[in-house]
């Protein structure tokens, strides 16, 4: 019997480059949803949505509970797409090179379960995958919707692997792959894998030192990758 694999991908600096669409959406929902002249931008590398929206919603004297945190996700939510198709358009925000035909030959494997693990919220997760026609090759996600800090995203990945693939699944059984030493961190917290990429800004000796099974510069050596997988 095959040995089955859970890949968690991260989505923003592993899978795509977003241009700041994201953040641009943000701030420009922020200001527009609450009348401000004025948004300062907190930092988003390798965080959850749901920890940047607190953050940003507090810095600007607005209480971070459920009901501002929805309002703020919804007229993001509207502008994301706008943002994404204008920076697509200048060629700043694209696809990585090699995912397309990661993506590809993994769903062509039988004993590979491909989903996602990001700090997006579901929605705005959604609208960046299929703007670049990636959606499709997931089939769960696990979401920046579920605690405002990245490593604790350990227990419901446990949870949702078992929901969706069963019982089964052992830590080693389970790789993260993704581009910064969160990602790396919230491996170790599971007993997973992990592969990290430098397409995010992180260096290999960053990535390296904070403990990363592989380092690769990108996704381009599907052979590479393949191999170190099995």
């Amino acid at each position: 019997m095959l040995d089955r694999k859970v890949l968690l991908f991260d989505i923003d600096g592993t899978l795509i480059r977003c241009g700041g669409a994201g953040g641009k959406s943000l701030c420009a929902a922020l200001a527009l949803e609450y009348g401000l002249s004025e948004v300062r931008p907190v930092d988003l590398h390798g965080r959850t949505d749901l920890g940047i929206l607190n953050e940003l919603l507090s810095n600007h004297g607005i209480e971070a509970n459920q009901v501002n945190r929805d309002r703020l996700c919804q007229r993001y939510f509207g502008l994301l797409p706008d943002q994404l198709r204008e920076l697509a358009d200048d060629s700043k925000a694209h696809v990585l090179p090699g995912v397309d035909n990661l993506l590809g030959l993994l769903s062509t494997i039988p004993n590979y379960v491909t989903a996602v693990l990001t700090g997006n919220m579901p929605t705005s997760a959604r609208i960046k995958l299929q703007h670049f026609d990636l959606w499709s090759f997931f089939e769960f996600g696990i979401f920046g919707d579920l605690t405002d800090h990245r490593p604790a995203l350990a227990e419901p990945a446990r949870s949702l692997i078992e929901q969706h693939c069963g019982s089964g699944i052992a830590p080693h059984q389970v790789v993260i792959i993704g581009d910064t030493p969160l990602d790396i961190e919230l491996a170790q917290r599971m007993g997973a894998r992990s592969l990290a990429v430098c397409t995010g800004g992180f260096t290999v000796d960053e990535l390296r030192q904070a403990g990363a099974g592989i380092v690769l510069e990108d996704l381009s050596d599907i052979t590479q990758v393949i191999q170190w997988l099995d």
